[in-house]
């Protein structure tokens, strides 16, 4: 591994602002249909990023708040993967998530329109066969600001104006992709609150919930998930009428 997984702090739609463009020009672009496969070869004549690592780039139509995996994977090469919007603006980049050398980037869409991958090497000098595939794993769910990822911190304010628990609490929530048998770790923490995490299902179960066993008045939640698919975590407080700064986070 050469380069790491884009680092995400902030409270928007599927994460932060949009990054520099990786490319310094346009290149061909192939189509991608969603749910789709497609496999090429990576040339020295191919169009460079700015580390001189040659690319190949794949457009694709989505949704706003539309979950989407893309794998680029390669026996040849340490495959990188890169998921920019129209304005060539990063969003997302990613190494080895997809497993040994292959590269998987997980995102809700911020908008409809076109998007573009770009099937790249983790160095310079490398070529080679390789496969991307396109599918999506869903929408965000209802109520949620937003998409969260393994190793991701969320930070917000509740207020009064918040949604509400049917307590009276308000909070703030993500939608989390996960897999079944996965272990994960979500906590709460403030110091304006008592902080309270919640763990919903796809329907608005909940099937996690902790107050105090992050230390303190901060909440902690170590739980395995029981399906492959979307999750409601939740920032509340155990007390309806508090307020605050508070961070959310998932490991």
């Amino acid at each position: 591994m050469t380069r790491s997984l884009l680092a995400l702090t902030c409270l928007s739609l599927a994460g932060c602002a949009a990054g520099p463009p990786a490319r310094t020009g346009p290149a061909p672009t192939r189509t991608l249909a969603m749910n789709g496969e497609a496999s090429d070869r990576l040339t020295r004549y191919d169009a460079k990023l700015r580390d001189s690592s040659v690319y190949q780039a794949w457009s694709f139509q989505a949704t706003a708040g539309q979950i989407v995996q893309i794998d680029v994977m390669s026996t040849d090469f340490d495959a990188y993967a890169i998921l920019q919007n129209a304005q060539d603006s990063v969003l997302a980049r990613d190494d080895d998530d997809g497993g040994g050398t292959n590269a998987r980037i997980t995102w809700a869409l911020p908008a409809t329109g076109t998007y573009e991958i770009l099937a790249n090497s983790a160095q310079k000098g490398r070529y080679g066969r390789y496969t991307v595939h396109l599918r999506s794993v869903g929408l965000l769910l209802p109520g949620t600001v937003g998409q969260i990822l393994r190793g991701q911190t969320m930070t917000g304010q509740l207020a009064p104006d918040d949604p509400k628990l049917s307590d009276g609490s308000v909070y703030q929530a993500w939608t989390y992709m996960g897999q079944v048998g996965e272990s994960i770790q979500v906590d709460v923490t403030s110091t304006d609150f008592d902080a309270y995490a919640i763990i919903q299902d796809a329907n608005g179960s909940k099937v996690a919930a902790d107050d105090d066993s992050g230390g303190g008045t901060n909440a902690r939640i170590t739980f395995t998930l029981p399906y492959t698919g979307a999750y409601r975590l939740i920032a509340n407080t155990y007390r309806q009428g508090q307020y605050g700064s508070f961070s959310l986070s998932v490991r």
